[in-house]
């Protein structure tokens, strides 16, 4: 049986419609073929958009899914919506990306974050429920400080998901899921982008994140608007605004690797993240939440391996770089060029030129003083 529990203090947003059953069990439903029929209340819109439309978008990102019949009992049509301002928060790039533009920046107010949301839905790896708690009392200090309350909400949603629908494949439906289990408090809920609107699209992927924008609307009720945020920026331009948050200092968390809501300092997101900071002119700033030393060990080789083989996200770097006059010592370029053969890989121009520009000069200046 599917559950979902939320503190007593959070009990008023939770709403009493299947919204959020139906769809956390969609794509385990859809990958067996098994029709869903809802006996209790449901939102009429959100019927309407996965009994069609959201599944068609599911097959394309998952192409071993196959359609099924959603059959209902009680719709609802329900007007007006909570005053709740919700978005998820793990202390990664992205969420305090979200808290720089619609907590700490100047939003309407209709857009000002009001709740931040800590799920148990399957980004926990094999330690699952364990590891969930003690992340939760971690990230709970963080949000205590930043003066937001955070919602804690269980889930037994990942044993429907079968091995191969891992959570970096499907996690937006999952998330989106506990967005609707709060409704009834909560009307807008703003889901952190991991790529651009230039990178969207809409085909198989074995992330969900590509389509976020497009499908994200698709999940909406009457009562509760989702979006994603933050599709406007690259990723560099991502860490230039989390570093000029302070509350981020200390409590930036980007490790793939520990379990223990430290940054290793030397995996691959900790050493992306880190060396951005340092073109950036901020690295020192971080001393309290990376080990410095183990980066500066690992550095060189990091840049190598940027230099050799750069994905998307590793060419922003080696761009902004080059546009705010980083120096990568010669010796580096060298080895890079040894061991894989550099030419026309060390360009910018496949990276936006206003975002670079624009990041070099708030970089600059940050140097400057």
């Amino acid at each position: 049986m599917l559950w979902f529990t939320v503190p007593e203090e959070h009990g008023g947003l939770v709403s009493h419609l299947a919204d959020a059953a139906v769809l956390a069990l969609l794509i385990p439903c859809m990958a067996v073929g098994e029709d869903i029929h809802v006996d209790g209340p449901m939102s009429e819109r959100l019927y309407q958009t996965i009994s069609g439309p959201y599944q068609r978008l599911l097959i394309d990102v998952i192409p071993s899914l196959r359609p099924v019949t959603v059959t209902g009992t009680e719709l609802v049509a329900r007007s007006g919506s909570g005053a709740g301002v919700a978005s998820g928060f793990s202390s990664g790039i992205d969420s305090y990306c979200v808290l720089a533009d619609y907590y700490y920046g100047d939003p309407v107010d209709s857009f000002k974050l009001t709740h931040l949301l800590y799920n148990n839905v399957g980004s926990h790896g094999g330690k699952g429920e364990e590891l969930f708690h003690r992340r939760f009392e971690q990230v709970s200090r963080v949000t205590n400080e930043i003066g937001l309350p955070l919602v804690k909400v269980n889930s037994n949603v990942e044993v429907f998901y079968p091995a191969s629908l891992t959570f970096q494949m499907t996690h937006t439906p999952r998330n989106a899921a506990v967005a609707l289990l709060l409704q009834e408090g909560i009307g807008r809920y703003m889901y952190a982008s991991s790529y651009q609107y230039k990178d969207m699209y809409i085909g198989e992927a074995n992330s969900m994140a590509y389509s976020d924008p497009a499908s994200l609307p698709l999940l909406g009720t009457d009562q509760i608007e989702m979006i994603a945020v933050g599709s406007e920026y690259i990723r560099t331009e991502k860490t230039q605004k989390v570093a000029g948050l302070a509350d981020s200092y200390r409590h930036l968390d980007v490790c793939v690797k520990s379990e223990t809501g430290e940054n290793c300092s030397k995996c691959s997101k900790c050493l992306r993240t880190l060396l951005t900071l340092e073109i950036l002119g901020k690295l020192e700033a971080y001393a309290d939440s990376f080990d410095l030393a183990a980066y500066r060990d690992a550095r060189d080789g990091y840049i190598v391996s940027i230099l050799r083989q750069p994905g998307p996200l590793e060419r922003e770097i080696v761009a902004l770089a080059e546009c705010v006059g980083f120096d990568i010592p010669n010796n580096l370029q060298r080895r890079a060029s040894l061991e894989n053969g550099l030419a026309g890989i060390r360009t910018s121009a496949r990276i936006p030129v206003r975002f670079i520009k624009r990041l070099a000069k708030h970089a600059l200046r940050g140097r400057a003083t």
